[in-house]
């Protein structure tokens, strides 16, 4: 969480020096951070990023953090990115929930002379020439670190079910392709990666992935439910935090 307050303050500053940093103290700059919901902690952490870097630069920027109340589909954030280009902010750093939806909401912003960067998810290769620049981890590898816990476990292999974010979120379909190629031995062509069925003995359960639109008793739930229905499965591979949001629930399951 720390580290997603520290990348979203660098962002801020990235967006001055695209908005034209030489001149930010002349004027007042209107930027802004559009989570993909912002009924999670671990944006709650961006904002606290976004204004520690309000402060470091001493007013000349405002930071309008803005987004879903809930995590959905993606298309109440892309209205939003639609509006604030409308609007004509000064710069928008977005993470977004549907990346294919984000794309087609920034398709203005360059003709707006409205600098854009992604953090936390990034958009579809074929589109990132709409952002100046992602601020963020390597997904791939996050996937690619949790198929190698999920090997030293099992080393002979066995029954997986990976749990996701949104179905269109960039940064979670990298991460199981990252999952996937591991546990498989084969590059896949693109993210998410090709299912596993018996690939180097791991095959993933009938019914999963499990998307969690980042909904957190969701999470927990499905998980329950899972591990209920499937009580001989291997491996339950979260590709991000969820259920431990929740930690006393997620205790009581694992």
């Amino acid at each position: 969480m720390l580290r997603s307050a520290l990348l979203c303050a660098a962002a801020v500053g990235a967006l001055v020096l695209a908005a034209g940093g030489a001149s930010a103290a002349d004027k007042r700059y209107t930027f802004a951070l559009v989570p993909k919901n912002t009924n999670n902690p671990f944006f709650d952490q961006a904002l606290d990023g976004c204004r520690k870097a309000e402060k470091e630069l001493g007013g000349s920027v405002q930071c309008l953090y803005i987004g879903p109340g809930e995590h959905g589909g993606g298309d109440e954030q892309a209205q939003i990115v639609a509006d604030l280009i409308t609007k004509r902010v000064d710069g928008i750093a977005v993470s977004p929930a549907n990346a294919a939806a984000i794309a087609n909401a920034l398709s203005g912003a360059k003709a707006a002379n409205i600098p854009v960067l992604t953090w936390d998810s990034d958009l579809l290769e074929r589109d990132k020439g709409l952002r100046v620049a992602y601020v963020g981890t390597h997904n791939y590898d996050i996937g690619v670190n949790l198929a190698k816990l999920a090997q030293q476990a099992k080393p002979q292999g066995g029954t997986l079910c990976i749990q996701s974010g949104g179905a269109a979120a960039a940064n979670h379909n990298e991460r199981m392709q990252g999952i996937r190629d591991t546990l498989s031995g084969k590059k896949s062509a693109g993210a998410p990666g090709e299912r596993l069925a018996g690939q180097n003995g791991w095959t993933e359960a009938s019914g999963c992935p499990l998307y969690t639109d980042d909904d957190f008793p969701r999470s927990i739930q499905q998980m329950e439910d899972t591990l209920a229905k499937l009580p001989n499965l291997d491996a339950f591979v979260p590709t991000g935090g969820f259920p431990e949001f929740l930690p006393d629930a997620y205790r009581n399951i694992a």
